[in-house]
């Protein structure tokens, strides 16, 4: 007999990705960057344009998710050590993180909100990098490959 807990298939048992959603000034994430790739904007009026994810090996965070009307919920996700998490980039994003390299620890928290210049768009969401520099030793070790490369 199947039941749901062997039945990988189940619905119950489908995996989802962690994105982050950043629903109110003051959520962050701080982690090891893992690693950046593109795919696929699925704006509407973005639609063929690249995007870049950003893969994060957490550390800690939280954040207020978006609920269905587009307003964040008042319930906070807390991000557990060593949890992976994607956060889609955006101009802002993808200027700060263009000189942190693939395992270096960072932070990036979202300050505030500034009205869009575009009407009939959301606000802008003013997101803001960190980092000491300090690179994930442990992390990076367990990366290696034969000759060095990951």
């Amino acid at each position: 007999m199947t039941t749901k807990q062997n039945d990988v298939f189940d619905d119950t048992n489908e995996v989802k990705a962690n994105w982050i959603k950043w629903g109110k000034p003051g959520n962050k994430i701080s982690g090891t960057l893992i690693s950046v790739r593109e795919m696929e904007s699925q704006l509407p009026d973005k639609r063929g344009e690249m995007v870049k994810i950003y893969e994060i090996l957490a550390d800690s965070g939280e954040f207020n998710d978006i609920g269905e009307d587009k307003k964040p919920v008042e319930e906070i996700t807390k991000i557990e050590t060593g949890e992976i998490w994607l956060v889609g980039g955006k101009a802002g994003i993808d200027n700060a993180l263009r000189n942190v390299k693939i395992g270096q620890v960072l932070g990036l928290k979202f300050l505030e909100e500034k009205p869009s210049k575009t009407k009939g768009y959301n606000p802008t969401k003013i997101i803001k990098a960190y980092t000491t520099g300090a690179m994930n030793e442990e992390w990076l070790k367990e990366q290696k490959v034969g000759d060095g490369n990951f």
